[in-house]
């Protein structure tokens, strides 16, 4: 699927750090659903053969799992392959096409700062109660936030980026 907008010309450093980034997003997000195929495989594999199972597996690939998803969120959104409805856009005019972007956009970013603050509250709320997660691993709660926060961070950025693309083409002219 093509990207909804060109991808920017990368003539600065700032634009291609956040290419690199959004890039890298999306590397880590296949690169993890890759592992947890292979971790899933040898588990299986290993109680087959008789050889035990790893006790940790059915655990990370849950972590890793919610890892995968955040952090592929951002990335899906920069190339333009997010969850996208396109009735009403097919049946809109150039111009009602540009006001249901930017007001998609407007509340893509909204909901998406809002939440990124949330995650940032609820994270040191954690870190400063010294909440842990006892499960088979165990590791402080707030650790827990820091894959929603950085891709609700990401997520503003981009459709702030997004936004500001749509009112300089003017109204779809």
């Amino acid at each position: 699927m093509t990207a909804q907008h060109p991808q920017p010309a990368f003539r600065s450093p700032a634009n291609r750090a956040y290419h690199a980034l959004m890039s890298g997003c999306g590397l880590v997000s296949a690169l993890l659903f890759g592992a947890m195929g292979l971790l899933v495989c040898a588990d299986v594999f290993m109680r087959n053969l008789g050889l035990g199972s790893l006790t940790w597996s059915v655990e990370v690939t849950e972590y890793m799992l919610m890892l995968a998803t955040f952090i592929a969120a951002p990335w899906l959104l920069y190339v333009g392959d997010h969850i996208r409805i396109d009735i009403l856009l097919r049946a809109s005019s150039a111009v009602g096409r540009w006001w249901l972007e930017l007001l998609t956009d407007t509340f893509g970013l909204l909901i998406s700062a809002v939440l990124a603050w949330q995650c940032v509250v609820v994270a040191l709320d954690a870190a400063q109660q010294g909440g842990m997660v006892f499960k088979v691993l165990i590791f402080p709660e707030w650790w827990l936030n820091l894959p929603m926060g950085f891709a609700f961070i990401l997520l503003t950025v981009e459709f702030a980026r997004r936004l500001h693309a749509a009112t300089r083409r003017r109204g779809g002219r």
